[in-house]
């Protein structure tokens, strides 16, 4: 017995002992190189991890003097209630003093204009013309009126004879018959005004699935002031169907005033044949790039390879699916300068590059991977991204899912909870300081599968006590919809809560969209076309698939855009305001979000301030 313990007891001596081909330190450039994985190594299950392996410091994150944003116009707008009655709205801009007041002038029929207030304007931004000429094509503008005198008049809105009451303003669009995928929205000619990219036919494929494309994507170009079609762009056979595969952006990234277009493309196949595929519907083969388009007139301005698809394997997966989750953003990585993010990969491994256009050229910043970082970090993405100041240093940080990405490319902090449909970044307590993050996560947990989060440390708040299973979670929204809390309310799935965690008792509301449509600062309910209070009344209808909520006219009150009946259709509030606030569309985070509805999954733009029905700060 002595001698078979002592046998055991040297076998266990000689298993403990290191291997030749199983080193006890990290090899030399663990941590800054991405060194070639070992013979015992299968990602993610390695021998030795790194955080950043990638990150190189001091290097220059953009080129701008001053921060690079959009010249807007007033976006007055001009909705006709009745025969006689017209409500005008426009916008307040971040760079009107604090004492500006305005005066609304119309001309009827060719003629002089009129001023139609007695006193300048001081409280709101919007007026009710009651004495219209009904037979007679009129037209609005504004003065600013800062210490007595009047500046600049604003852009004309005009509305010719016979008016009809309606809520909403069309744009008829070309020759789309099976719906619209997404909308880009962005001043593409520079004259103050917010236009239309129109990404169709509709119908989504998800990666998952091996389904031919019925026909090839169509990226189309609308004036938002005159509804004329500007450009048109095909992407060709070699980009699937489906939102993942064909992620869009706009936004004026030069600083020239005009917005330009991101996409995914690939070299252009004009036949299902010639696809690099041969048309069966999933390509997995040739080249892709970042393409940026001038948004005036549809001409390609640069293009540089995407984020390198490799194999399959090394996404996860043997069919391609993991590696076809492609995604795109826009952050202000030093605070002035707008760069283009590429994103790619969702449930294993995740890459995101970097790039400022400059001179009409793409520079390339850095990149992050997760690919030698431990399984904390592994599979963390979700369907969008948030892109905003969450640390205070001024420039954006980078929310990809479930994972924080500071400004020059360094990992923050992860959840560790995986994979979600839906999340929100604002000040939904606004009693805490800075911004927090709403999570509602697809994959199973015990508790937090709904949860809160700091986003400057990544300290949970507070979450789910109870079990959530796989694929429970799907949906979820934040927003003030309830004054008898302090803050937002959050929810998700069965999931209920107050700022605070606080469960609230009784239904859930509905997980669809949010609006700021009335004179309040709660949000209204958007859903199945209806515009209601929570558990109050319904305000109006629409019509469509919607394809936005943004507050892209008039004054902070938000717009629907939706797509029927072969258009277009903003739907905007004649409900008078009770207050005026700056446009949200000048709030970085806002405007950061309303660029990322064009691609993945729809969220609700956010404001980084608290905008509710509770005592806060007011920006």
């Amino acid at each position: 017995m002595k001698q078979v313990s002592v046998l055991l007891f040297g076998c266990l001596a000689a298993l403990a002992q290191p291997q030749p081909d199983q080193p006890t330190r990290p090899p030399a450039g663990n941590d800054r190189t991405l060194r070639k994985l070992g013979p015992t190594e299968i990602a993610p299950n390695l021998s030795f991890y790194a955080v950043d392996p990638l990150y190189r410091p001091g290097i220059p994150l953009g080129w701008a003097s001053g921060r690079i944003e959009e010249k807007l116009n007033r976006g007055l707008a001009a909705i006709p209630l009745d025969a006689n009655r017209v409500y005008l709205t426009w916008r307040l801009l971040k760079s009107d003093p604090a004492n500006v007041a305005f005066n609304l002038y119309r001309a009827s029929a060719g003629g002089a204009p009129a001023r139609l207030n007695q006193r300048p304007l001081t409280k709101t931004t919007d007026f009710i013309d009651a004495s219209a000429p009904a037979g007679a094509e009129n037209a609005w503008f504004v003065r600013p009126v800062v210490k007595g005198a009047e500046l600049e008049a604003s852009e004309q809105v005009s509305l010719r004879a016979p008016r009809t009451p309606s809520n909403y303003r069309a744009i008829k669009l070309r020759d789309i018959t099976r719906g619209v995928d997404r909308v880009g929205i962005g001043d593409l000619n520079g004259d103050g005004a917010y236009d239309f990219v129109v990404k169709h036919p509709a119908g989504t494929v998800d990666p998952g699935r091996v389904v031919p494309s019925s026909a090839t994507y169509k990226i189309d170009a609308y004036d938002g002031k005159t509804g004329e079609f500007m450009w048109r762009i095909d992407l060709g056979w070699n980009i699937n169907h489906g939102i993942w595969f064909s992620p869009m952006v706009v936004r004026d990234l030069d600083g020239d005033g005009k917005a330009e277009v991101c996409l995914r493309t690939a070299p252009y196949a004009a036949t299902r044949d010639q696809a690099f595929d041969g048309g069966k519907g999933f390509v997995l083969q040739g080249p892709e790039y970042l393409s940026v388009y001038d948004g005036a007139t549809g001409r390609e301005i640069d293009k540089v390879d995407w984020i390198e698809r490799g194999q399959p394997q090394e996404w996860a997966d043997h069919s391609g699916n993991r590696s076809s989750r492609h995604m795109l953003g826009v952050a202000y990585l030093d605070g002035k300068t707008p760069s283009v993010l590429v994103v790619r990969g969702t449930y294993g491994m995740m890459r995101v590059d970097a790039w400022t256009l400059r001179d009409r050229k793409l520079h390339k910043l850095w990149r992050w991977t997760n690919e030698r970082a431990p399984f904390k970090y592994q599979g963390q993405g979700q369907h969008s991204i948030k892109t905003a100041d969450i640390d205070g240093d001024g420039a954006d940080e980078i929310l990809n899912g479930s994972i924080a990405i500071d400004n020059d490319g360094r990992t923050m902090w992860s959840t560790g909870l995986g994979h979600g449909d839906r999340f929100y970044l604002s000040d939904i307590d606004p009693s805490r300081p800075g911004l927090e993050v709403w999570y509602t996560i697809e994959d199973p947990h015990p508790q937090n599968g709904v949860s809160l989060w700091d986003a400057r440390t990544g300290n949970l708040i507070f979450g789910a006590n109870e079990p959530t299973n796989d694929n429970q979670v799907a949906g979820g929204l934040a927003g003030d919809i309830d004054p008898r809390y302090p803050g937002m309310e959050v929810w998700g799935d069965k999931f209920f809560f107050t700022a605070k965690g606080q469960p609230i008792s009784g239904p859930v509301p509905p997980q669809n969209e949010l609006v700021w449509w009335d004179a309040d600062p709660l949000r209204e309910l958007l859903s199945r076309g209806s515009i209601s209070k929570w558990q109050g009344p319904e305000l109006a209808k629409i019509q469509g698939s919607t394809q936005h909520v943004a507050d892209i006219l008039g004054d902070w009150r938000e717009e629907i855009v939706t797509f029927t009946s072969g258009e277009l259709r903003i739907y905007s509030t004649a409900i008078p305001a009770t207050d005026r606030r700056v446009t949200l569309m000048q709030d970085p985070l806002y405007r950061n979000d309303v660029t990322h509805r064009s691609m993945g999954y729809p969220h609700v733009p956010m404001t980084s301030y608290y905008l509710g029905a509770s005592p806060a700060r007011r920006p």
